[in-house]
């Protein structure tokens, strides 16, 4: 890439699907922090259109870019777009969602105007006159999408959602204490470097006592980590696209990887649930009240306040018959599907993903629909707003604060469980299907106590706050002079949001394996659970729903014996907290000013699942798990790993070669345990351990 410089190469991981952390280490040069400086300065106060400190001369002030046709390739595929903008435009009136259907041309029609954009000038015109007078969600939205594509945006690293959006991960008390903050002019508040820097602590949905018992789990589902990571899992693969040319979706089998994430999100929130003693995930039905309300405590920009659920809800009624009728017409087909289907398992199972979600890569989607929108549809019980008089959007139609609430689970339980009953119609895995002949783990020593606690995370919430036009002296203040507008009375200043997050204490493993001969290999490792809310013994049977992949790697086996170390910082698709909006600032600064060297890999990754998240609680006293390694023969993916694009500066979406290998996502999980004695080989090896919760950070070492 002609922006970025390759100053090192250090292999560490290889892994199934995520990101691709420890790979290389780049460094960005000029041509590459103008275009990084570019997105930090548009997506700052996003609100707010009179407050660029960059300036921008009036050709961007007077664009419009169905009077620039010859500025985009296949400028014939965006005349309808632009014929329905002028016609029946998308503004700050009304609340985007990218699950209303109402929606879903103009989604896809502005990604397509940013990803046609001829050139970098082409291209930071469409995006200021979106930024400008298009709604902001729907910008937000549809300018990630295009990101992810544009060859000449690779390695450009977006401000996290939860910094853009703050609206939509932080409650309302934390956002009134921001405004009164400014309001006050920063009344008693200490300078850090010249900035004034204000800290608050913020609290989950459940602060002001339990509306449930399922509220208990807050501090797991309201993750601002965890949410950013489904919300940008919808960005790499939304459902109404099939890709670009080149970066089809259905390379990545969307379909298989769609029912595969939403397994492991139901698998990790059932162990999350045995840390507060609670049993299984509560089902979905349409026509009983549902147990668990849920008060979000958030609100859009506008002041108005996301829709709340009672307790004992019940969905079904007159509103709700239409949508119902539909969820029993497609239901039935797609259990059709699952009885007749002569297709072969990895088939089947990819068509059945794209068949519930309902995209793009949907074998029919006039026959099956989607049940995925239908049940989100269905819960959205929000009061009418907007010129269309529909309901406001609720807390399931944003992807961004979906998982917050406890109806998530029991509907994705649901849609789930067509998988599982699809999995049930192949036969059974055997021991001749799990065994590694002449391979087997002789020993695993890992420690007998791994230690979880809840630590402070400070997230950058500055744009939560209006800016005015700039007084006072500001020629020293190197910020602002930089193009970030985060300043009052001539002054930069950082809001931080201060949330406790679970974090756990580092740990590895060793593996002793001996093999009969040189040969490629995999290791997976899953947690599950031991025992249930009860204490009661969970036999495989009813237990191979819950467990959860924590990695996935090759390895180069040596005839003997292989000691096979592996430390928890170097699991795949686990990625470090986020850096925030204004250090990202102040690197750009540094790099652009002076010898710093601004460093691009993905160790941050947007499609990368927090790695602070990777163990349940547990508790204070230590509750059991048990870990199941596994070394399997090597199977080649079809494609090469990392062979369709760079690892260090994307994360592959629609490449065909994410994957570290061929076997089905999940696998030897995958399928019903009919009879657990086939696991019983020597390349199989379950682990006990216990997890402690520690209340105090400080004492862990």
């Amino acid at each position: 890439m002609k922006s970025i410089t390759v100053v090192a190469f250090l292999v560490v991981a290889l892994f199934s699907f995520g990101n691709s952390r420890h790979l290389e280490s780049k460094v960005a040069d000029k041509d590459f922090l103008v275009k990084q400086k570019f997105f930090l300065d548009i997506l700052q106060h996003i609100y707010q259109d009179d407050v660029f400190v960059t300036k921008f001369d009036e050709t961007y002030k007077n664009y419009k870019p169905w009077d620039h046709l010859d500025d985009y390739k296949h400028s014939d595929e965006l005349k309808s777009f632009f014929e329905l903008w002028q016609h029946q435009p998308v503004h700050d009136d009304v609340v985007f969602s990218p699950v209303d259907q109402r929606y879903v041309d103009y989604a896809r029609g502005l990604a397509k105007v940013f990803y046609f954009a001829k050139d970098w000038q082409a291209f930071t015109h469409a995006v200021y006159w979106a930024r400008t007078h298009v709604n902001k969600q729907l910008f937000v939205y549809s300018l990630t999408v295009a990101s992810l594509y544009r060859d000449d945006l690779h390695g450009i690293t977006l401000p996290a959602i939860y910094e853009i959006l703050p609206w939509h991960f932080f409650d309302v008390e934390t956002l009134e204490t921001a405004e009164r903050y400014k309001l006050h002019g920063f009344h008693n508040v200490n300078k850090l470097d010249n900035v004034y820097n204000v800290v608050i602590k913020t609290n989950y949905s459940n602060v002001y006592g339990g509306v449930n018992y399922a509220h208990s789990l807050a501090y797991f589902t309201e993750d601002i980590g965890l949410n950013a990571f489904y919300y940008y899992y919808n960005i790499d693969y939304p459902y109404w696209m099939r890709g670009v040319p080149g970066k089809e979706l259905a390379k990545d089998k969307r379909g298989e990887l769609y029912l595969y994430l939403h397994q492991q999100l139901l698998a990790r929130y059932y162990l999350e649930r045995l840390s507060n003693d609670l049993g299984e995930i509560p089902p979905f039905n349409i026509y009983e009240e549902y147990e668990h309300g849920y008060p979000s405590n958030l609100r859009y920009y506008n002041g108005v306040a996301f829709p709340n659920r009672d307790n004992n809800y019940n969905f079904y009624h007159p509103e709700n018959y239409d949508i119902v009728r539909d969820i029993h017409f497609y239901t039935s087909r797609i259990a059709e599907y699952i009885d007749t289907t002569q297709d072969d398992y990895r088939t089947a199972v990819e068509k059945l993903g794209n068949i519930l979600q309902g995209n793009a890569d949907s074998v029919n989607y006039k026959k099956y629909g989607s049940l995925d929108l239908l049940y989100r549809e269905l819960v959205n019980e929000g009061r009418p707003y907007g010129r269309y008089g529909d309901n406001l959007p609720v807390i399931l139609k944003q992807y961004e604060t979906s998982i917050r609430d406890p109806i998530f689970y029991s509907i994705y339980k649901d849609i789930v469980g067509y998988y599982w009953r699809l999995a049930g119609t192949y036969p059974e895995y055997k021991y001749d299907d799990f065994v590694f002949p002449g391979v087997s783990i002789t020993d695993v020593h890992v420690p007998e106590s791994l230690y979880t606690y809840f630590d402070y995370f400070d997230a950058d919430i500055s744009n939560a706050v209006n800016v005015e036009g700039v007084s006072g002296d500001v020629s020293s203040d190197y910020l602002y002079k930089f193009g970030r507008n985060s300043v009052y009375n001539g002054q930069s200043y950082v809001i931080k949001a201060r949330q406790l997050r679970l974090n756990h204490k580092p740990f590895e493993f060793t593996l002793d394996v001996t093999s009969d001969k040189a040969q490629k290999a995999v290791v997976k490792i899953f947690i599950g659970p031991k025992y249930d809310e009860n204490g009661r013994v969970l036999h495989l049977e009813n237990n191979y729903k819950n467990f959860f992949e924590l990695d996935h790697y090759v390895v180069d086996l040596v005839a003997g014996v292989n000691e096979l170390k592996r430390k928890s910082e170097d699991f795949g698709y686990w990625v470090e907290d986020r850096t925030t909006y204004v250090e990202l600032y102040r690197k750009v600064l540094s790099a652009t000013t002076s010898d710093y060297k601004f460093h691009l890999n993905q160790n941050e990754a947007h499609s990368g699942v927090p790695q602070r998240i990777m163990l349940p609680k547990g508790k204070k006293g230590g509750l059991a798990f048990q870990f199941f390694f596994m070394v399997f023969p090597y199977h080649a993916p079809e494609v090469e790993q990392y062979s369709g694009y760079d690892p260090v500066v994307s994360s592959g979406v629609g490449s065909g070669s994410r994957y570290v290998d061929s076997l089905p996502f999940g696998f030897p999980f995958n399928r019903p345990v009919v009879h657990d004695y086939h696991f019983d080989v020597p390349n199989f090896k379950f682990h006990d351990v216990k997890i402690y919760h520690k209340e105090d950070p400080v004492n862990v070492v």
